[in-house]
């Protein structure tokens, strides 16, 4: 039989590009000011904004996000998580996605 592992950092990456594909986003961001501190000093700033946590089968995603000024919070809430499930699904094969998105903020249009 075989076994495929896939990492938690290559599902938040995914999770990552996924996300910024949605409308209305503008970015990412860390979840905490600790976080926050090692992005500055480098971290991987793709996956930055995605906590990922398995287990056994089932795969939870929280994705932290800043929005652009006058979109409809809940729709892009709520493509963000349709669009990580369905594209995680496709991609890796697994079954049970659970997402969250938490709005960190809104940038105003320059």
């Amino acid at each position: 039989m075989k076994k495929i592992i896939v990492s938690e950092n290559a599902l938040a990456k995914l999770a990552a590009l996924t996300t910024m594909q949605c409308y209305g986003v503008v970015g990412l961001v860390p979840a905490s000011i600790g976080e926050r501190f090692l992005s500055l000093l480098g971290g991987d700033k793709l996956s930055r904004g995605i906590d990922v946590k398995i287990k056994g089968r089932q795969v939870s995603f929280t994705i932290y996000v800043v929005l652009q000024s006058g979109v409809k919070v809940s729709e892009v809430a709520n493509i963000i998580v349709h669009q990580v499930s369905y594209k995680l699904e496709k991609l890796t094969g697994l079954k049970n996605i659970d997402v969250n998105v938490v709005i960190k903020g809104v940038k105003r249009e320059a």
